[in-house]
């Protein structure tokens, strides 16, 4: 029986390939709108928009030896980067308060970026292990790159949102299914994503200050109570 689902790893459709980059291209710009201590202008704003939209991408191609970036080779990508710039710029409020949305879109966002990079690894014929490194970075080297341009410590090794254990798990499971079929690892790797971005911000689940071997992995967060 021929197999038709589609290996959305090493074909993902165009429009969801800008999606992806347009959604991480919004939560960049919102970081720098959003942002009160710092009076970010359009260059920043912009800056922050092309890191979190395509830093991820220019990671992974790099680590790969996949150059010039794929990124580059359609004027598209960029395309969808200034169209995300200019939808903040109109209505960066109503899209920030659309947090449901924004988180589910970004969780599709990290898991193919997570599953992009961990599959183009696999094709470099990088080990399996190097190649889940290869997509955990991908999936959150955009934020952490935003992160060193505003002199902060990236999110992922502070007690935060999971993102960094998530892009793990993605690429996990990605590189553990491709094994046997490839086709259905690109399902497996994005159902992954949604479900357990859901289930993070359903109980709350952090990560937890690495303290002793005993630490758990992740935590529920309490209401008004600093996880320890």
């Amino acid at each position: 029986m021929r197999n038709v689902l589609p290996d959305l790893a090493t074909q993902t459709p165009l429009w969801l390939a800008l999606l992806t980059v347009g959604v991480n291209a919004i939560v960049g710009a919102l970081r720098a709108s959003s942002d009160d201590e710092h009076h970010w202008d359009i260059v920043g704003l912009s800056t922050f928009a092309v890191l979190m939209g395509l830093g991820g991408g220019f990671i992974r191609d790099i680590l790969v030896g996949n150059t010039p970036v794929e990124s580059l080779r359609t004027p598209w990508y960029l395309v969808t980067v200034v169209v995300g710039i200019g939808l903040v710029l109109l209505f960066g409020r109503r899209i920030a308060g659309a947090q449901k949305l924004v988180a589910l879109l970004n969780s599709v966002a990290l898991g193919l970026f997570a599953i992009t990079g961990t599959a183009y690894a696999l094709r470099a014929d990088l080990p399996i292990i190097s190649a889940i490194f290869v997509g955990v970075v991908s999936a959150v080297g955009g934020g952490v790159l935003v992160s060193v341009i505003k002199d902060e410590v990236p999110e992922i090794l502070l007690t935060s949102a999971p993102n960094a254990t998530l892009a793990l798990a993605v690429s996990s499971v990605y590189a553990a299914t491709d094994v046997w079929e490839s086709q259905a690892a690109g399902v497996a790797g994005i159902t992954t994503a949604i479900v357990a971005n859901f289930l993070a911000h359903r109980f709350g689940l952090r990560t937890r200050r690495a303290t002793n071997p005993s630490a758990v992995l992740l935590t529920r967060k309490e209401p008004g109570k600093p996880t320890d």
